[in-house]
């Protein structure tokens, strides 16, 4: 995974590492579907050793967030992908380091779409996964209260 992200940063392709889009697709083990987290550890991996870890992290979420669309397959990835974020900052002390919070750091555009696709989950989250062996949404959000999350993503 390491190389996966070092490669993504080298060919500008952060949206689609963060998407798991093509060859950054990670296969999770319960329903094939892409596993954040894989992509995640492979990024903290380089960046963990970096001086501006997390300026860095922040620009390149922010780049990330800019090609969201307002639609159900953009809100859930970018769920899985602060869920992978909460959980590896006991992991990962760059990710917390002097009070850093990724989302807390991010511009108000960011914050904004980050604000509105949550808003979307809480319409349609449940609805889409009423048949799958998943969290509610309001699950969710609880798990990222667990993993030290103190922010209210839907007033973003």
């Amino acid at each position: 995974m390491t190389a996966t992200f070092q490669h993504a940063l080298d060919h500008h392709e952060i949206a689609d590492f963060f998407k798991g889009n093509g060859i950054y697709f990670a296969r999770g083990c319960d329903w094939g579907d892409h596993l954040h987290i894989g992509n995640w550890q492979g990024m903290c991996a380089v960046l963990k050793h970096q001086d501006s870890a997390q300026q860095q992290l922040t620009r390149l979420f922010e780049e990330y967030v800019t090609s969201l669309d307002q639609n159900y397959v953009d809100a859930e990835g970018l769920l899985c992908n602060i869920t992978a974020y909460y959980i590896l900052r006991k992991k990962n002390a760059f990710l917390c380091a002097g009070g850093y919070d990724l989302i807390a750091d991010l511009d108000e555009t960011s914050q904004q779409t980050i604000g509105a696709l949550f808003r979307l989950l809480r319409v349609i989250y449940d609805r889409e996964n009423a048949d799958l062996p998943k969290y509610s949404f309001e699950q969710e959000l609880e798990r990222l209260k667990s993993h030290g999350c103190t922010l209210e993503f839907e007033t973003l």
